[in-house]
């Protein structure tokens, strides 16, 4: 039987003092798996995983991470405190130090980590990972091509050594043959046990790569089940998927 490590209940969410962008959201993740939440503009996907990593704070029901000491309640929770207990966000603007070289952004990403020892051997963990940063420790990160900060992106996650990751519109801004190596490194990154929440404008291309789908429309769920089931729903098809109807 599959282990919960994610746990959505009831959680409604929005900005300041705005409406509700999301509503009655209840949603589970299992160890090791990927689900790819689509839906239309203004569904309310980002929000959800804002709500899980303490960006906005939720209006009403829990979110639950079974962490390595136990369940915890992350609802109320800072950003920087849920980061500590094993879940990571990767938002849409992937946040690296564009003035920082490799090596200076991959310390900063295991800044809470007090042993140095253990950074460096995460470090070096994660270069064997991805070989292609050992070649570039001494440049610039704005200076990287488009799959090369990727890479980084990954890598800075990944040495927190996460239970979870939620990944805010992994393709977004790049070309095609970028956005196939991602998803690589995404199923890659699940192999070895680490379950992964995304959200991602490409539906098809993110469901491909999933274990779950889930369909947001609205501020509300409206459809959830395997990948491939998502994927081959007539209805689905039409109104996410960008299949014409037939005349």
């Amino acid at each position: 039987m599959s282990e919960c490590i994610l746990k959505l209940e009831n959680v409604v969410a929005g900005y300041g003092y705005g409406p509700d962008i999301i509503q009655n959201i209840d949603l589970e993740l299992n160890k090791g798996d990927i689900k790819c939440i689509i839906g239309p503009n203004g569904a309310g996907k980002s929000t959800v995983l804002k709500a899980i990593a303490g960006l906005i704070k939720p209006r009403n029901g829990v979110v639950t991470f079974k962490s390595e000491n136990g369940d915890i309640n992350l609802s109320g929770m800072d950003t920087y405190e849920i980061m500590r207990t094993g879940l990571c966000f990767i938002p849409q603007d992937r946040s690296l130090f564009n003035t920082l070289t490799v090596t200076e952004n991959l310390a900063m990403a295991g800044y809470t980590i007090n042993d140095k020892d253990d950074l460096k051997n995460r470090i070096e963990e994660v270069l064997e990972t991805f070989p292609r940063l050992k070649e570039k420790l001494s440049q610039y990160a704005g200076t990287m091509s488009g799959g090369e900060q990727q890479q980084l992106i990954f890598a800075r996650a990944i040495i927190l050594k996460p239970r979870v990751i939620l990944i805010d519109e992994p393709s977004l801004g790049l070309a095609p043959a970028i956005v196939e190596q991602a998803f690589k490194h995404i199923e890659t990154i699940a192999s070895d046990g680490v379950s992964i929440l995304l959200v991602e404008q490409n539906a098809r291309r993110g469901l491909s790569s999933s274990n779950y789908g889930t369909v947001m429309d609205l501020g509300e769920i409206v459809f959830e089940k395997a990948a491939d089931q998502v994927l081959n729903d007539e209805r689905i098809q039409e109104l996410y998927l960008g299949k014409r109807k037939k005349k």
